[in-house]
């Protein structure tokens, strides 16, 4: 039976977009080492991807594709890739497949070694569990109708993550690592966004960075927020972003009801304001703990190593500032009275660890 058009013009581009991302990897990972494989979209079935020596054949199932995050498939494509790396160049035929080849393989290619089916997670057990529950704990006291309380326990919370980060870097202590993106893929990026972005890198000891990616089934580019850290930083970094993006939707739509606005005109600049103005008042309370807690965050070597570990051809770009207006400086002002809540319950981190608290 004939595919419709449309999907299959869909499965041609997806084609082009695994060739054009293996050749990315391939350069910035591999220093172009590898020969250029075969590469066809899979049926069904569990098995997200597959590599086959004799045929020189590359396999990306159609459904991962379909419906997965695509930097989950370019994981896939990198895992098949490490097959093909330890075949090709490390000669590794005989080995069985996943062995010290191709585990040397997969550090190259910056990916897992283990084989996954749908739905599983790459990461066991966290080492940090004790950290994290006692994050939860505290945080729960974000749901207090009294907002000193709810202030004080988001405060308690950073100050809980900046002493054991401390800790971690002034002893060496060896830390697992991760990463993940936050929000959703977006073609254009808007001012208020960088913003966001560096609240997390500033205040809570993750590295951020705009990674490119792509919508598969609207066949668009676009790019993702991705934050880099441990576990327990990784989920306070989450929460307060997913709290964020739902304060400024809020905030905006009462601002715009109590100043009678036609549109959304001015909604970037008030967004910008906002984040600006609660990028202060952190400052403020960075501030007050050094002068109290005598606690000062200089940065952690072992998580600039990573970041740079799985991206070693990052480039630096500025965006525009938001331009001044009413709205910005009203925004400003907003944000030096934001308090960080729970955020809404589908939220990921600890507004899942939170639910029903």
């Amino acid at each position: 039976m004939t595919e419709p058009r449309g999907e299959s013009d869909l499965h041609r581009a997806w084609g082009r977009k695994l060739y054009g991302w293996w050749h990315h990897y391939n350069e910035g990972y591999l220093d172009g080492v590898l020969r250029v494989p075969l590469i066809r979209l899979g049926g069904g079935g569990e098995v997200l991807g597959s590599w086959d020596l004799s045929r020189r054949l590359l396999r990306i199932a159609e459904e991962h594709i379909a419906t997965d995050p695509w930097l989950c498939v370019m994981e896939t494509l990198r895992h098949e890739m490490a097959h093909q790396y330890a075949h090709e160049v490390l000669k590794a035929v005989g080995e069985i497949p996943h062995g010290p080849a191709f585990r040397r393989s997969c550090q190259k290619l910056r990916c897992t070694p283990a084989a996954r089916a749908k739905g599983e997670d790459e990461h066991g057990k966290s080492a940090e569990d004790h950290v994290l529950q006692r994050l939860q704990k505290v945080l729960s006291l974000t749901d207090s109708p009294n907002e000193h309380e709810a202030e004080t326990a988001v405060k308690k919370a950073r100050r809980l993550l900046l002493k054991y980060n401390i800790d971690a870097v002034q002893i060496d202590r060896e830390r697992a690592f991760g990463h993940r993106c936050l929000g959703s893929i977006k073609g254009r990026r808007a001012s208020y966004e960088l913003w966001l972005a560096l609240i997390l890198q500033e205040f809570f000891f993750v590295e951020t960075l705009w990674v490119p990616t792509y919508r598969a089934r609207e066949d668009k580019p676009g790019t993702v927020l991705e934050i880099y850290g441990t576990p327990a930083s990784l989920d306070m970094a989450e929460y307060v972003y997913a709290f964020l993006r739902g304060l400024l939707e809020r905030l905006w739509s009462d601002y715009r009801v109590a100043h009678a606005l036609p549109g959304n005109r001015e909604r970037q600049r008030y967004y910008g304001g906002v984040l600006e103005g609660f990028h202060h008042k952190l400052s403020e309370q960075e501030q007050q703990i050094v002068t109290d807690r005598a606690l000062v965050w200089k940065g952690d070597s072992q998580l600039k190593t990573y970041y740079r570990y799985i991206n070693p051809r990052v480039q630096t770009r500025y965006g525009s500032g938001v331009a001044e207006s009413a709205a910005y400086r009203d925004g400003l002002v907003e944000g030096h009275k934001v308090h960080i809540h729970r955020p809404v319950e589908s939220a990921a981190g600890f507004g899942g660890y939170l639910k029903g608290a």
